[in-house]
Parts: structure tokens; sequence; C-alpha cells
């Protein structure tokens, strides 16, 4: 899939990607072709309900010799014939085959919704990722103006002769860090731009524009409803937990399946021909029968076809018990994580703040020679960190929220189920 040059030249939100992504990655369109290959499977199934009529013809020319030496003459013939056939009965094992199919529709269907769950968290944690890369890249280069000032500071206290040649090479130093840590960072957006791209299922290469975040942003809201309430809505509403359970069904069914194999079956058939042959009059063959069918040995095979699907059985309710706890277990540690961000936000957000205010003050300081080029190169980096601290608190926050929601299998972002 192209990504054409006029959608390149916007700003993309992250509902706005999130559409694209669910009509244009391939993810989600092999897994709509599987739903409709098992929805056609489930018609299969259920045309065995439905009697069998064929149509069929012969035609033939024959010629024969008399036991006396005669040459018979040449008869053509031709004798067309239509056949029904229907089974009245058989323990069972139709509707059990039935059955199978629609619950194994079911698990396409729940498959299906994992699939676009999936893309969705995928672009999102992409979308926030690059966000946060970004928000980093401008804060490095808040980061290299700041010790750039620095510098000129050293500088002009040198010549008047009030800062040492070590002040200068200190705040060299720190500059020359600080444009490596602003290269590497630049490279880092690259890759996130790339990974964005890969989850819409563009080209890595493809130029997609998003609004920067800001470190004055806001987090997202504080959840409405308790943990215990979310692992009680992801009982329904998980789709992993849900096709787990069509899987079991589908396991029962096939039990029933088997079973139903190794039992008599009956059915009625039915034929009417109509014989036309050169030289007699044309004539009409019918027929009306019942059939019973009874597996009598089959060399165990369907003592241990029901041994196999029984066992299937037992292992799907397993899987499904193994799907629930860890389900549960991430709901549980997604839910204390995203609180956990939550709670620190308001202390990262006055650490940013009084690192701006302590910078200032040392700035100031530093140029009437109340502070030494230690300080300031000191506050700089404090002022760095606590920009780092908020900006990857604001994008864990909102990963948090999305894999919560993932988890609970309600809309990405919502805060309540």
């Amino acid at each position: 899939q192209d990504w054409p040059a006029a959608l390149a030249n916007r700003t993309w939100t992250l509902p706005e990607l999130t559409a694209w992504a669910l009509a244009h990655n391939p993810q989600t369109a092999s897994a709509w072709e599987a739903l409709r290959a098992q929805a056609a499977a489930l018609g299969m199934a259920e045309s065995a309900w439905l009697p069998t009529v064929t149509l069929s013809t012969s035609a033939s020319r024959r010629q024969a010799v008399s036991t006396a030496g005669f040459s018979v003459p040449a008869r053509n013939s031709a004798t067309p014939s239509l056949s029904l056939s229907y089974t009245l009965w058989d323990f069972g094992l139709r509707a059990a085959k039935t059955d199978a199919a629609r619950a194994q529709e079911w698990v396409a269907g729940y498959t299906q919704n994992q699939t676009l769950q999936t893309v969705i968290f995928t672009v999102t944690q992409a979308y926030y990722q690059l966000l946060g890369d970004q928000a980093l890249l401008a804060a490095d280069a808040k980061t290299v103006a700041e010790n750039q000032k620095a510098l000129e500071a050293a500088e002009v206290l040198h010549q008047a002769g009030q800062a040492t040649i070590g002040d200068l090479y200190q705040a060299r130093a720190s500059l020359a860090t600080a444009q490596s840590t602003y290269a590497a960072q630049e490279q880092t957006v690259r890759s996130a731009e790339g990974a964005l791209a890969a989850s819409l299922g563009l080209p890595a290469s493809s130029v997609i524009r998003i609004s920067p975040l800001s470190p004055d942003s806001p987090p997202p809201s504080a959840l409405r409803s308790g943990v215990e309430t979310l692992m009680h809505a992801a009982e329904t509403a998980n789709p992993a937990l849900q096709q787990a359970r069509a899987q079991v069904a589908v396991a029962r069914a096939n039990v029933r399946s088997a079973q139903a194999q190794g039992l008599p079956s009956l059915g009625v058939t039915s034929s009417y021909g109509y014989q036309f042959q050169s030289g007699f009059q044309p004539g009409d063959t019918w027929s009306v029968g019942l059939t019973l069918t009874v597996p009598l040995f089959t060399g165990f095979n369907n003592h241990y076809a029901v041994r196999e699907a029984e066992a299937t059985a037992r292992q799907d309710a397993d899987t499904l018990a193994a799907t629930r706890n860890s389900t549960m277990a991430s709901i549980w540690q997604d839910y204390h994580g995203f609180q956990g961000d939550l709670a620190a936000y308001p202390g990262a957000s006055s650490s940013l703040a009084n690192a701006r205010k302590a910078l200032e003050v040392v700035q100031a300081q530093y140029k009437v020679g109340q502070a030494t080029i230690q300080d300031v190169l000191q506050a700089e980096s404090t002022l760095a960190q606590s920009r780092y601290t908020l900006i990857a608190n604001l994008v864990n926050s909102y990963v948090a929220l999305a894999q919560l929601s993932q988890a609970v299998g309600m809309p990405v972002g919502a805060t309540q189920p």
C-alpha cells in the first residue's frame, strides 16, 4: 500500500491513523478472509441436512453378431437418469458437525476481533513512542541551546578574567555531549517513524506527520472503574477469552461427532431413468429403497477418534483456564501500572517547573560570580533529566492505558468498559 504525497503532507491524529491501519493493514485483511472461509465451511456442514440430487446420462452405439453368423443392426441408446439420496437418521452426526462448524466460525470471528485489537494497540504504541521520541528530540535541542548559552557565558567571564580556562573546557565538553545526544536521538526518531509506518501497513520510509507532544500536555483521564469491575468486564469483552470459549465448544461438538461416527445411519435413495433405444419402444425405470449402514469393525478407528476428541476437549478447557488467568493478571498489572503513572505525574511536573527556575537562578548567579560553571552544568543536567522523566511519564501513561484497554477488550483510551 503506497502512501500518497497528499497524505504525507497533512497532520494525522491517532484515530485517523487507526482507521487507516484497520482498512489497509494486511493482518486485518487476512483475518477477514479467514472469517469468510469459516462461514463457507459452516454452509458446507449445513448442506448435509439437504438431499443430494444427481442427474446423469449415458449414450452408446452397439454392434453385435448373432450366433448364426448374421450381423445384428447397430443400435443407438441413451439413458438419462435422476437419483436422489437423503440421510434420515445418523444419531446426531450432522448436528455435531454443524455445531462444530458454527463454533469454529465464532472462533474465527473472535480471532478477527483479536487481530483488530492487536493492530489498534500496535498503532497506538508506535504513535505514542514516536510522540515521546520527538518530544525527547525537542528536549535535547533545548539542552543544546542551554549548554551553548552556558559556554557563551563562560567565554564572556573568561575574557573578563572571572572564569578559568577549565570552565571553558567543561562548558565545551558539556555542549559536545548534548550535541552527540541530540544526533543519536534524531536516528531514534527515524526508527520510531518507521515502526509507525509499518504498523499502518506502509513502507518504513513513509513520511507521517503527527502533532508534537508538549511536556506541559496533561496525562490521560483517571479510570472511572475499579480493577475488579474491569476484570469482570473482560469475561465477556476480551476476544481472547471469547475465542478460547468458542474453541471449547468446537472441541465438545467434535467429541459428539466422533461418537456418532461409530453408530448406524439410515438413508433413503431413489432413482428414475428413461431409456431410448433405436428399434425399441422407450421405457422408464425407477427404484426406491432404504439404506442402513452399521459399522461393525473399523480397526478401532472410531474408538481412538473418540479418545483423541475427548483429550482435545480437555486440552482446550485447560487453555481457556490459562487464558483467563493470564488475562486477569495482565489487567491487574496494567491497571496498577497506569495508576502509578498517573500518581507520578504531579511530582514529575513539579520537578520540571522547579528545575527551570533553579537553572535561571544559577545562570544569574554565575554571571555575577556567585556560582561556578559546575553549578550551571549541574542545573542544566537536572533540567534535562526532569524533561526526560516527565515525557517518559506521559508516554508510559498513554501506553499503559492502551494496554489495559486491550486486556479488558474495551476501546483504546476508554476510561470505563
